[in-house]
Parts: C-alpha cells; structure tokens; sequence
C-alpha cells in the first residue's frame, strides 16, 4: 500500500466511487463467466449508486474503503451476523465483497481492508469469519489463504441462467491481543 493511503469506514458519500469499483472490479474478474447482457443488468443491479446507498445504511453492513492518494479505489463489506450452517452456533460474520480497482491490484490495499475487517471483528468478539469465492480465481485463494482462511465446503449461485461455482473458506478470529 503506498504512503498516502488510508483505510477507514466507509460512508453514504463513498456510494458513488464503490459502485464505480464494484463495477469495474466484477467485470475485469468475472467478465468471461457471463453474456454480455446477463452481465449488465447484474452490475445495473447490484452496483448502482442507490443500491449501494442502501447497502451502507442497512446497520448489518459494515464497509471499510482504501484511499490511495485520497481517492476510493477498493472496499470491503462485512455482513453481520450472517451465519453459514457448517459454522452454525458460533457468531460469525460474511466477508461479503472486497474489491480493488484492477489497475491497483497487488499493491496491498486488499490486505490493508481486510486487517481492519479482522481488527473490527475481533473488537466485537466474532469467532469466526467466511467468504465465498469462484472456484477457479487462484489468486483469491493464494490471498485468502495467506490471510488464515481455509476451505470449508462448496456452493453455487445461479446468475440468470448460468451456474457459478463457488469455493466457501472460513477462519477463526483471533482473541484482541493475540
């Protein structure tokens, strides 16, 4: 992460550039899963400004954004309480989204979102976190991987009519202190 850069929470002001960074880290990633036209009226969907809007203000949502040089450029969404049913009965939280503007990616701001996502769970004592992530993404494994999550299962999602495999990872919060 560059010298300039500042991880804090996010706020409605922040809706405009997280869709922005939504938009355009989904397409880069996932463009090559979807028909054009699925593709668009996903992001339509889920990455206009007034669905993010919503998103932050909704008290189970967390959001955190990395600012190089003072711009939103990734961020992080936590789910509350959102219980996966092979971690059942243990307070737990969903790394929802974390996305990074594709020409940023690889400079630490990922890590730098989700050392303060950790910071903030472990400060609300969630014992554990998960995510889900496309089977075939190598790198968000790697990331994940090095970051103390491990596989816990599978899942799928249907997008319209396309199935999309996902791979579900987990990790136990470390205690404050630890």
């Amino acid at each position: 992460m560059t010298s300039t850069s500042t991880v804090r929470l996010a706020t409605l002001g922040d809706a405009a550039r997280i869709a922005m960074v939504g938009r355009a880290s989904f397409t880069w990633a996932f463009a090559h899963l979807f028909r054009p036209e699925v593709l668009s009226r996903y992001l339509e969907h889920t990455y206009s400004e007034q669905k993010i809007a919503s998103s932050i203000s909704k008290p189970q949502n967390t959001y955190f954004v990395a600012e190089p040089d003072g711009q939103v450029c990734a961020f992080l969404k936590l789910k509350r309480d959102n219980f996966h049913p092979t971690l059942a009965g243990r307070p737990q939280w969903q790394v929802q989204k974390l996305y990074v503007e594709p020409t940023l990616i690889q400079r630490g701001l990922g890590k730098a979102l989700m050392v303060e996502g950790d910071a903030l769970m472990r400060r609300e004592c969630v014992a554990c976190s998960w995510l889900e992530m496309y089977k075939c993404n190598t790198r968000a494994l790697r990331f994940y991987s090095d970051l103390g999550y491990a596989e816990i299962g599978s899942t799928f999602h249907h997008f319209e009519d396309i199935r999309i495999d996902f791979k579900v990872l987990a990790k136990a919060t470390e205690e404050p202190g630890m």
